[in-house]
């Protein structure tokens, strides 16, 4: 019995153990995850006593620390942990780049690169990947610290493929290049030639020198930005066999082998290497790998591929060729694909331990470090939904903001820190630099002094607070001795080597100690800007040799750094070293043939030494390359001297035109008149071209001179200037410079009489398909009176110019002038165009010219899915978004779906369009626009379109040139469109979609848009025209009344009950949802004010004025007085019916002769209105003279009136329809006695007594 008690008591003593241990490690993780940071320390320390717990308390240790490092090293945790792991492979995996490698101590730095050398050394065979990360990270190690050889070697046994040919580069404007097919699969051979983005041939080629990592790197070679690009290799076999290709990239990736494709990744991503795994079969012999990269926001563009075998070891006996060898194409073959490294092992413990946050964080981690942002995103949610507090769950969504470029969720986040952790030292951090913007410098000394207290007055990152604070408070004296003082305790930290040598060069003028600081540092840092900072010194020493010995030996450092021959060629040829420099620009050629502007520099060198015949070839070579490059243009013109393109024009005499001028009494009307405006236009070869522009007006009144003393020139997104002239011309012919700032010009000492010139170039720098294209429009008539208008284009005789005007043919003169043709069209005495009431817009009535090389619609509509499409596939948020919208159990139609997308987007996203947060004409990502809530036209119609997508409706973008800015705008094809719209297809019905809107109902348009000319852009080959947008889907724009009319003495009591349908319940909508009930009866009693002077509101209600369910319909309850509004004459009572939309004259003011078309859209916004109003006779009253019915219609509107009496009431029904909006000038006096009718219908007035 004893013994049994014993053994009971012991027990009881282990399982208590084993308990407290368990609520240690829980209690440790709680406490981490809400911020508590002491006590998450001592329970996990607690945790280390249990054998059992001491491992994952170890990691939570590590995790613990790794922000937050005054709690201790985070390394020193992990080294123990790894060394008690028996498996430690896949947690080394998960926080490789956590930063745990990294630290700032010496001593813990030497035992990071000691344990990864141990790593990368090992004989585990499981470990093939982990071991090549070893490598490159020790590589780098090696390459900082300049031990080339020991680097090397390191980067060698990563086993990567790095023997390529490559071609390029090729359109990926908005990834759209990546699902394109090209030649490249199908012609390997090194003379296989390829048309780039340009237009230029180019060619596969094997760059001389690549990266030393073993990363191959297009950026050396290409202009990668926006642009897919191709590398091949060709790897022998031994032996047939099956091994896995695994690839890491920067970009979106596919790669075939043997013809067969094998990967295909779309999603730009960062990513490490075998991030990208197959199972695939090499041919005995050789074996052609093909790989494709884009960029368009990945920032970078390179890949790293190795053939492994299971574990991820690199596949003996293979090696590869950038020449073209024969190989067999392979048979399709179905490959199996294999997950990134350790992202299974931890999604599985996910799976089998849901709650367990390690589990959860370290597989966050993989997934971050994979760039799968979506799985990392949704992991994270996941750990925020439980800890929504917690800084390191917040730390992990600043590294996903960070890299989706979300820096309306990095500020968030960021406020969250500094809100829910005030005492972190990231929230410190953000309070302090949060200080420094607002100039607070005392409220920045506090955040330094509690950033100190936790890493105390030597630490670095205080250190530099303190230099920065110092020179806001231009402490000079302060500033230089904190530098030195950080520079003596931290000598191999590069900012503190910068002052130092700032400080030793710059103020103390001591180039040689500043040398000194330099070679030091450089002695064990591999730094190309400080190398250059040095050689710059040495430069201005006079020690030239010195300098060029520093570029030199960078060069051999780094062989592949092509900026560092142009930059030495550069100097050379500032020291009229004349062959070095070409050698050294050939050299940069060799790494980089198709680089357009080293041609150019090129061309430049050989014709300062007089090499005329060659600068003309490198010359022709660059716009081979960039048919953009203006300078070589102008300069390969000089070699082969041909005159300047603008010399083909014919000569305007500012002065005499001046001087001729004539009086403001010439011109009563008007209050500016202008002498000349022009535009010269040159389309060259490659379809470059640029433009000069000149106006010069007088000023005729103080009108004029308000409105012209500021001029803005119009410069587009895609287009550099040059502001040529801006001056104020004097009567007696002085002239007063305008002050300039950037396009917008102000004209100082401007005086009536004076006359203002201005005159710019511009150069056209569009890109993607729009690069060799050429649109522009000309008024030859406007508000404004002139003596002459011209616009002339020099286009290349094989640059095809369409061109057309809007209302009047002026026939162009054509001259042969050279290489060119040149189109001149001039008028000459125009008057202005006289305002007219309710006229059409500008572009309707004015004469304009508009010129394109562009061929048809199709272009334009193809160019634009290109741009638009690729941005419309789903990401994370809009996954989220969509499964939110469409949850439910119910089964919906697709328009059911649409709907609900519709009104989650115009419920939830703000329309905004500013030229700094958007682009203008690429929109941005979706899950941007969802995460910021905000976007303009474009970008919330993407957004429909990726979330209709995800639904599986049938959606695309539809470009619009709205009405406002004319329906005969759009003559030839051109970008010139001011508004994105979404076309549906669902339940076999086409419908139009308006995004813009947080108030108009699904599928309804304005009577503003209605009519507004629409391009498809749905990416199939049907050819393309402008259409009008009225779709027989949308919401009829209806108004309904029902009223009642009682009258009181000389009163009139008006009840109404309206029903507004599609844009005038939006209107209304959004005219009152916003204010309290006293504002809305304010707002009401004004409206009502204007109809009916003397009316009081006695009532007023809305149903469904909520924008939220179905805006279709709005309904307002209304009543209101009109006082004194029944007239006595002579026993009779006299009143007019209280119509709600009474026509009256002045709707339309009206002068003929009429020369412009009546637009009676500018009146009425709906379609159609009906009023049914009871009028209430009194008691003993009898209707003595009644209105009378009527009927009135022509082509543009149907109106009645029905009259219908019911013993003391009688019912009158009124109707307007509208039918077209547009009646042409001849007819407006028609128009006008018809309108007549109506107003005096409206206006009837009844008797009775």
């Amino acid at each position: 019995m004893k013994s049994f008690i014993a053994y009971l008591s012991l027990l009881l003593i282990v399982i208590t153990g084993t308990v407290n241990a368990q609520n240690h490690l829980a209690e440790g993780w709680k406490s981490f995850l809400v911020n508590d940071r002491q006590l998450a320390k001592t329970e996990f320390t607690e945790a280390l006593k249990s054998s059992e717990q001491r491992k994952e308390a170890l990691l939570g240790l590590t995790l613990l620390c790794m922000n937050d490092t005054y709690l201790g090293q985070p390394f020193t945790y992990f080294k123990q942990f790894c060394s008690e792991e028996k498996e430690p492979a896949p947690y080394i995996h998960a926080l490789w780049f956590s930063g745990i490698l990294n630290s700032n101590d010496p001593a813990v730095q030497l035992e990071s690169i000691k344990f990864v050398q141990e790593l990368a050394g090992s004989n585990d065979v499981t470990l093939g990947t982990l071991r090549a990360m070893a490598n490159s990270r020790l590589g780098k190690f090696y390459t900082d610290k300049k031990k080339f050889i020991e680097a090397e070697k390191a980067f060698a046994k990563i086993g990567a493929l790095d023997e390529w040919a490559i071609a390029g580069e090729f359109e990926n404007i908005s990834a759209s290049g990546f699902d394109k097919s090209y030649e490249t699969l199908k012609l390997p051979a090194a003379d296989a030639l390829f048309v780039n983005k340009y237009g230029a041939k180019v060619k596969w080629f094997t760059p001389p020198f690549k990266r030393k990592d073993k990363w191959f790197d297009f950026t050396y070679y290409f202009n990668y930005e926006n642009s897919v690009v191709f590398a091949q290799c060709f790897v022998n076999s031994p032996r047939r066999q099956e091994v896995q290709l695994r690839a890491g990239v920067s970009g979106s990736m596919k790669i075939w082998l043997n013809d067969q494709l094998v990967v295909s990744e779309s999603e730009e991503r960062n990513n490490d290497l075998d991030n990208y795994n197959q199972k695939v079969e090499l041919n005995e012999g050789y074996n052609r790998v093909l790989v494709q990269v884009g960029e368009s926001y990945a920032g970078r563009s390179n890949f790293l591929i190795r053939f492994t075998d299971d574990n991820g070891n690199a596949v003996t006996g293979l090696n590869s060729v950038a020449s073209v060898q024969a190989y067999k194409p392979a048979a399709p073959y179905k490959g199996e694909k294999i997950g990134a490294c350790y992202e299974n092992f931890f999604e599985d413990k996910v799976k089998s331990l849901p709650g367990n946050a390690l589990n959860q964080i370290l597989l966050a981690n993989i997934y971050l470090q994979n760039d799968r942002l979506f799985e990392a995103r949704h992991v994270i949610d996941q750990l925020k939904s439980t800890y929504p507090k917690s800084t390191y769950v917040n730390s992990l969504l600043l590294q996903l903001f960070t890299k989706t470029n979300n820096r309306t969720g990095l500020e968030s986040t960021q406020e969250a820190i500094k809100m829910d952790d005030p005492g972190h030292p990231w929230a410190i951090n953000f309070f302090y630099n949060s200080a420094i913007e607002k100039e607070d410098i005392k409220g920045a000394s506090e955040y330094a002094d509690k950033y100190e207290a936790l890493f105390g007055k030597e630490d670095e990152e205080v250190l530099l607070k303190r230099i920065n604070l110092a020179g806001k408070n231009k402490n000079q004296v302060e500033m230089i001795r904190l530098a030195e003082l950080a520079y003596t305790k931290h000598p191999q930290n590069r900012s503190f080597v910068e002052f130092k040598y700032l400080i030793e060069n710059n103020l103390r003028k001591n180039s040689k100690a500043a040398i000194a600081v330099l070679k030091e540092y450089l002695q064990d840092n591999d730094d190309y800007v400080m190398a250059k900072a040095l050689a710059q010194i040495y430069f201005d020493s006079g020690s030239v040799d010195a300098g060029i010995k520093i570029y030199l030996t960078e060069i051999e450092n780094d062989p592949v750094g092509v900026g560092i021959y142009t930059s030495l060629a550069k100097i050379y040829g500032q020291l009229q070293n004349y062959p070095k420099a070409e050698e050294l620009l050939r050299k940069a050629i060799s790494i980089a043939p198709y680089q357009a502007s080293y041609h150019s520099d090129l061309a430049q060198l050989l014709n300062n030494q007089g090499r005329k015949a060659e600068a003309i070839a490198e010359y022709k070579t660059t716009l081979e390359l960039n048919p953009n490059s203006y300078i070589a243009i102008r300069e390969l013109r000089k070699l082969e001297n041909k005159k300047d393109v603008f010399d083909y024009f014919e000569p305007y005499d500012v002065q005499q035109a001046v001087r001729n001028a004539p009086a403001a009494s010439a011109y009563p009307d008007d209050n500016v008149l202008i002498l000349n405006e022009s535009t010269q236009a040159v389309i060259y070869p490659g379809g470059g071209s640029e433009e000069r522009h000149l106006m010069l007006a007088k000023i005729l009144n103080t009108s004029g001179l308000e409105g012209w003393k500021e001029y803005a020139a119009s410069v587009k997104n895609w287009q550099n200037y040059i502001i040529e002239d801006a001056e104020v011309i004097k009567s007696n012919g002085s002239k007063v410079p305008a002050e300039v700032n950037e396009t917008q010009i102000v004209f100082t000492n401007l005086e009536v009489g004076d006359c203002v010139f201005v005159r710019y170039k511009l150069y056209n720098y569009s890109q993607g398909q729009l690069a060799n294209k050429f649109w522009d429009s000309f008024y030859f008539s406007h508000g404004y009176p002139y003596i002459k208008s011209e616009y002339s284009v020099l286009a290349a005789r094989n640059q095809k110019l369409y061109y057309k005007f809007s209302q009047k043919d002026i026939a162009p003169v054509k001259t042969e002038s050279d290489e060119f043709l040149l189109y001149h069209w001039v008028n000459q005495n125009q008057p202005s165009l006289q305002y007219e009431d309710k006229m059409p817009p500008l572009d309707d009535v004015a004469n304009v010219l508009n010129v394109t090389t562009i061929p048809d619609w199709s272009f334009i509509s193809n160019w634009y899915n290109d741009l638009a499409s690729a941005k419309a596939k789903p990401a994370y948020e809009v996954k989220e978004a969509v499964s939110v919208v469409l949850g439910g159990e119910r089964k919906l139609t697709d328009t059911e779906k649409a709907e609900r997308i519709y009104n989650y987007i115009t419920s939830n996203i703000t329309y905004s369009s500013v030229p700094f947060r958007q682009s203008g004409l690429i929109p941005q990502n979706p899950s941007a626009v969802l995460n910021t809530r905000i976007g303009d036209c474009k970008d919330v119609s993407t957004l429909f379109l990726s979330m209709a997508k995800e639904a599986g409706i049938n959606a695309q973008l539809v470009l619009v040139n709205t009405k406002n800015a004319g329906v005969e705008a759009m003559v030839l094809p051109s970008i010139n469109f001011n508004h994105c719209i979404v076309k549906i297809n669902t339940d076999g019905r086409e419908r139009y979609l308006e995004l813009t809107s947080n108030y108009l109902p699904f599928s309804s348009f304005s009577e503003g848009e209605i009519n507004s000319a629409i391009l498809d852009i749905d990416g199939t080959a049907e050819a393309k025209s402008i259409k009008y947008l009225d779709p027989k889907t949308r919401k009829i724009n209806s108004i309904l009344r029902n009223t009642s009319v009682s009258i009181e003495q000389e009163n009139l009591v008006v009840n109404e009950k309206n029903v507004r349908v599609a844009a005038p319940a939006a209107y209304l909508r959004e005219a009152y949802l916003n204010l309290s009930v006293k504002d809305r009866e304010k707002k009401m009693q004004e409206a009502l004010g204007k109809s009916f002077q003397s009316a009081e509101l006695m009532k007023l209600s809305f149903r469904n004025l909520e924008n939220a369910g179905n805006r279709d319909t709005l309904f307002t309850d209304i009543a209101y007085r009109i006082k004194d509004d029944v007239k006595t004459v002579g026993g009779l009572n006299i009143l007019s019916l209280p119509w709600s939309d009474k026509a009256a004259p002045a709707d339309f003011s009206l002068s003929f002769p009429r020369h412009f078309s009546l637009d009676i859209s500018q009146l009425y916004d709906f379609d159609s209105e009906s009023e049914t109003l009871v009028l209430q006779i009194p008691a003993g009253k009898k209707i003595i003279e009644n209105i009378p019915a009527i009927n009135l219609s022509n082509e543009y509107m149907d109106y009645s009136l029905t009259v219908k009496s019911n013993g003391k009431n009688i019912t009158y029904s009124r109707t307007l329809r509208l039918k077209k909006a547009i009646v042409p000038a001849a007819q407006v006096a028609a128009f006008q006695e018809f309108y007549k009718k109506i107003i005096s219908a409206d206006n009837k007035q009844l008797a009775f007594r």
